[in-house]
């Protein structure tokens, strides 16, 4: 669904994994993240500038449940602006880079949880952007149609499986 030259923003931890593991940039400048400790937050302000510096392009922000809550509402400055930006929301209701290995390591995990299925989507509806919920695979291909012919900012939440852990290697196995 993206185009080769699409800039891609990501904002997040294990979704933000699996983004770079299956999601391929094909030039340079077309890929952002903040980096291997993901420095949630900054998807929004990437997104801004993206849209700014590249106004042809498909711009879209791949972030975490997580992630959204510390920069979901910075979808006002892409209203306010003009600025249609794609967001992807992976949304299994949990912080699975704390949750999974915590849970390996001590048999428990402490304040992992979010509240499961969040209407994200319809925070961006009311801030003026436009959104859906996308609870099956076969949705997700006719749902990013519509948000990249919106012209709007446009977040597609999806909701995923919040047992899949995303396969790590580490010092413990």
């Amino acid at each position: 669904m993206l185009d080769r030259d699409a800039v891609v923003v990501c904002d997040g931890g294990d979704f933000v994994s699996y983004a770079g593991k299956y999601i391929d940039s094909y030039e340079p400048g077309c890929w952002l993240d903040p980096g291997p400790y993901g420095c949630l937050g900054t998807g929004m302000g990437y997104a801004m500038a993206a849209r700014i510096a590249r106004p042809d392009r498909q711009v879209v922000v791949m972030m975490g449940d997580g992630a959204a809550g510390f920069s979901l509402l910075d979808i006002d400055s892409l209203v306010r602006h003009g600025l249609p930006v794609v967001v992807i929301v992976g949304n299994n209701g949990c912080w699975a880079l704390e949750k999974f290995p915590m849970t390996k390591l001590y048999g428990y995990h402490v304040a992992a949880e979010l509240r499961p299925e969040t209407r994200y989507d319809r925070v961006v509806e009311a801030l003026g952007g436009a959104g859906e919920t996308v609870t099956e695979a076969r949705q997700l291909a006719p749902a990013l149609a519509r948000a990249f012919a919106s012209g709007v900012p446009y977040l597609v939440n999806v909701i995923t499986d919040p047992d899949d852990e995303y396969p790590r290697q580490s010092a413990l196995g």
